[in-house]
């Protein structure tokens, strides 16, 4: 599919919980619309040589929630496909900036198959999860990615690939 204007001016940014599938669906819209593509997490590791969790356990949630707006906050989205941290959605100055600057794509996915996709997230790097309950995280979260998104895909019993498809006739 030929990437429209609007997509080439503003670039893609995914919105949502960890384990939705914000990577794995990006790189394959990426790929169909010859877009690059950025996994924020990947980014964050490269530069700070550890990963997100790793970054947690030593300095704390607050400073890698602090990386993930500063890292996201340097990117330029333009012609590309992001999949940031899923607690970027915390900081709402980053949030409306990007809503102007970038097509947010909320994926939204149910709680259960969340939960079910990442049955440590204790340990998966999730800003909160030393004093909230995946649950309340889940629930805290929703109601922000609904509010900044411009376009939400309902993930549940889809596969990657028809995920990407919805995206792409949305974007048509």
């Amino acid at each position: 599919m030929p990437v429209s204007r609007l997509v080439r001016d503003k670039g893609i940014v995914f919105i949502g919980m960890a384990g939705v599938g914000k990577s794995t669906i990006g790189k394959i819209l990426a790929s169909r619309l010859g877009m690059p593509f950025l996994d924020l997490d990947v980014y964050i590791s490269e530069k700070e040589g550890k990963s997100p969790q790793e970054i947690i356990d030593e300095s704390g949630e607050q400073h890698m929630l602090d990386l993930e707006i500063r890292y996201m906050g340097d990117i330029d989205t333009k012609g590309t496909v992001v999949s940031p941290g899923g607690s970027i959605i915390y900081d709402p100055a980053l949030m409306n900036r990007l809503r102007s600057s970038a097509i947010l794509v909320y994926l939204l996915d149910s709680f259960e198959n969340i939960s079910a996709r990442i049955p440590e997230a204790e340990r998966r790097g999730i800003i909160g999860i030393k004093t909230k309950s995946l649950r309340q995280i889940y629930d805290e979260r929703a109601t922000l990615y609904a509010r900044y998104a411009h376009i939400t895909i309902d993930c549940r019993d889809k596969s990657m690939e028809s995920i990407a498809d919805e995206i792409e006739r949305k974007l048509g």
